[in-house]
């Protein structure tokens, strides 16, 4: 049976693609779990719809990011928290927060997965890098201080 995935499926296929699959797994997984659709005609123009709005909202996103990716390079990001005597942080700067200091701070909206850092746990400069799954990657300084 033919059928139209509607999420990632490991080891089948990828979102929107069109699968010939055995009957029994289609009625009985896929399409119950709303996993897949079947290939008729007016689910398949349906489904090729979602899929060119899908694409055009991830160029758009895609152009969105490079910019933000332009701006971010070689930016100095300063935070200022509270630390105890020995310069440990009470509360670890995690690549969430990192992310909601770079929206409110520059204006920059990132996907926390797309910054690649440990937790910050002390006083101190970091170069934190941040990649984008098919773009280059790039760098920014964090300061992070006390009050």
């Amino acid at each position: 049976m033919k059928v139209i995935l509607l999420k990632d499926i490991k080891g089948l296929g990828r979102r929107y693609e069109e699968k010939n699959v055995s009957d029994g797994h289609a009625i009985n997984f896929l399409i119950p779990k709303k996993l897949a659709a079947p290939a008729t005609g007016a689910v398949a123009g349906q489904i090729k719809s979602l899929k060119e709005s899908e694409q055009k909202h991830k160029e758009a996103d895609q152009s969105k990011l490079r910019a933000h990716m332009q701006t971010l390079a070689g930016t100095e990001v300063v935070v200022i928290t509270k630390a105890n005597e020995k310069n440990h942080l009470f509360a670890a700067l995690t690549p969430e927060k990192l992310s909601e200091i770079l929206m409110k701070e520059k204006g920059i909206e990132l996907d926390p997965d797309c910054i690649e850092t440990d937790p910050i746990k002390e006083l101190g400069t970091f170069n934190i890098r941040v990649r984008v799954e098919n773009e280059k990657e790039t760098h920014f300084t964090l300061i992070v201080k006390t009050k």
